[in-house]
């Protein structure tokens, strides 16, 4: 198949690049030409601004079967392109969302649950929330083979983010690692509890969907089911690494900052089921944190780089204000 990928420099748009190419498909990627491609079999990188008239003109002369958009984040962005492409060509428009479209909820989150503002998430959450808008009504109304995606925390091999590096990092170093508590009225400690999606399965489950009619005008859910606080993600890194990791319970509301200060995920619960992706037969996750992290281990060990979240710069702050509580 001849399909466009909206990104293909970075972490979730260049593994799926690379896993279409290995099957086979004829890929072009869109990006802006900032990051280089260090990989081959790209049959076409159009470099530009997804917001300019001129370089979306670029695609308009090549129709595609499959567009695989990673880097949209609003409606305007997915609305844009989808005037440049011809839609009555496409066989499937896949669109990268969030779970963070949905609603706060401390529960198990389904499809068909609310959507909406979550400030925990902010406009990110609330401008993927309207793009997702707009490609239901243009599979409505026009019957474009819509497929949406909604995933949890994804990790793993090529991650630009720091997150299970930063883990890595501390404790290959022996140095603490604060992790975010909530306290209720009552003086009791509330768990917090998330999901990931190793990146392997996360691409496995959009390729899944290629050919799948059930998934036209659809959206799912993609994790992996198992559940996870902060304690067990943390533990779970240490026992991979065979060190032990020196863990610090902060009450960031307490010291009056931010948890993204000092730590690479909120603290907030995020759970979402996978029984509808399950159910029209799209590909199943299988990798459990355990082995997902021993394979990010195994890139962070190979392909070492210095990395930081600028936003974590109160870590040491709350280690000293925690210890000395």
């Amino acid at each position: 198949m001849k399909i466009l990928i909206m990104g293909g420099t970075q972490f979730v748009s260049k593994s799926i690049a690379m896993q279409m190419i290995d099957n086979g498909h004829e890929v072009d990627i869109f990006t802006r030409g900032v990051q280089k491609v260090d990989y081959s079999g790209i049959n076409r990188h159009i470099k530009g601004d997804r917001k300019s008239l001129e370089c979306l003109q670029m695609i308009g002369d090549k129709n595609y079967d499959v567009i695989i958009d990673v880097s949209a984040y609003t409606k305007e962005d997915v609305q844009f392109l989808l005037k440049h492409v011809d839609i009555e060509k496409l066989k499937k428009y896949i669109f990268i969302s969030s779970g963070a479209v949905y609603c706060e909820s401390q529960e198990v989150i389904h499809e068909e649950q609310c959507r909406g503002e979550n400030k925990n998430w902010g406009t990110y959450g609330l401008n993927k929330k309207k793009a997702e808008d707009f490609l239901f009504h243009m599979s409505e109304e026009n019957g474009i083979p819509v497929t949406i995606f909604r995933p949890t925390y994804i990790y793993g091999k090529g991650n630009n983010l720091y997150r299970e590096k930063y883990f890595f990092d501390r404790i290959e170093d022996g140095m603490a690692i604060p992790i975010p508590i909530k306290i209720d009225d009552n003086g009791r400690k509330n768990e917090v509890l998330t999901q990931f999606i190793y990146i392997d399965d996360m691409v496995k489950i959009i390729e899944s969907c290629i050919g799948n009619e059930k998934s036209n005008g659809q959206a799912y859910n993609i994790t992996h089911p198992d559940r996870v606080s902060w304690r067990k993600l943390i533990q779970t890194t240490s026992d991979v690494i065979n060190k032990e990791a020196h863990i610090i319970e902060a009450n960031n509301v307490a010291l009056d900052i931010q948890d993204r200060e000092f730590f690479p995920f909120r603290n907030v619960t995020y759970m979402l089921s996978i029984e509808k992706l399950i159910r029209d037969g799209l590909y199943v996750p299988k990798i459990e944190l355990t082995d997902g992290l021993k394979l990010a281990l195994e890139d962070y060990n190979r392909n070492f780089h210095a990395c930081l979240d600028k936003r974590m710069n109160k870590i040491e702050y709350v280690i000293e204000k925690a210890s000395t509580s």
